[in-house]
This record gives C-alpha cells, sequence and structure tokens, in this order.
C-alpha cells in the first residue's frame, strides 16, 4: 500500500513540476526547483509549527524537502495576510541573493506564486488545511477564477 501511495505522489509531483515548467516557459529544472522552494519555504515561515506541520502531512517527500529545506533555526514568522505580501516577500528575498536571481520582476514573481500555490492545491489539496490567512485564501481563489475565464 505504502508504495502505491509513494508511486502516486511521485507521479503527482513529475505531473506538478511539468505543468509549472509549461505554464512558465521554463526549461531549467534548477531555476524551477529553486523558484517553487522559495515559494514554499516562504509560505512555511507564515505559519505557525502547528500549521506547518500539517501542510508537511499532506505533501510528497520531495515537497517536504523543498519546503522545510532552507529553514534555520530561530527564524522569525512572517506575518502575511494578503497575496501582495508574500510576493513583496519572495521578490525581495529574490533580488537580495547573491545567486542567480529566479523572478525578473513583481509581476513575473506575483504569476509565479498563484501558479504554484494553486497548483499545490490542485495536486495536494493544501488550500482545504485551511492554514492560509482567509484573505490570501480568497485571493488565490479568485485568481484562479479569473484565470479559468
Amino acid at each position: 500500500m505504502t508504495t502505491a501511495i509513494s508511486s502516486f505522489h511521485e507521479e503527482q509531483s513529475i505531473k506538478f513540476f511539468k505543468e509549472i515548467s509549461r505554464h512558465l516557459g521554463m526549461r531549467s529544472r534548477h531555476k524551477l526547483v529553486k523558484l517553487v522552494r522559495a515559494v514554499l519555504s516562504n509560505v512555511r515561515r507564515s505559519l505557525s509549527e502547528d500549521q506547518a506541520a500539517l501542510v508537511v502531512s499532506r505533501l510528497p517527500r520531495l515537497f517536504r524537502r523543498l519546503f522545510i529545506g532552507n529553514q534555520k533555526s530561530g527564524e522569525k514568522q512572517l506575518s502575511i495576510k494578503h497575496l501582495d505580501e508574500l510576493v513583496d516577500t519572495i521578490y525581495m528575498e529574490d533580488r537580495s541573493s547573491q545567486h542567480h536571481a529566479v523572478f525578473t520582476s513583481e509581476i513575473d514573481t506575483l504569476n509565479a506564486v498563484i501558479l504554484v500555490l494553486n497548483k499545490l492545491d490542485r495536486f495536494f489539496g493544501i488550500l482545504e488545511l485551511r492554514v492560509f490567512r482567509y484573505p490570501l485564501t480568497q485571493e488565490l481563489k479568485q485568481a484562479a477564477i479569473e484565470e479559468a475565464v
């Protein structure tokens, strides 16, 4: 049974990355992983330990590593209520990085964050966990509706 679940999660993970890559026109796997890690690690920083544990329990192993991977001891929790606050945090962190920037603009960051979080919800149901602040959840749902139209 566990092998079947692992296999299913692996398939879902591959589909997730293929869809993100296709939607963003990104060919570099390294850059794609950095992008998803940037979103996941900043989401994690906005959650309490209990909320983060709930999200981890829902994610496949690969995503758990990306979600927890950059965690530093004594890391300050972010207070993110709205999508624009998450986008600003991710974009500013990317700009201050010594490594090659992942995001080219705030709009690019916004589109990537919406895409990653909505795909995580589609594949792994993270929004139904109700760990995000209400305004952020509503903004993500609204963005998904607008994208579908």
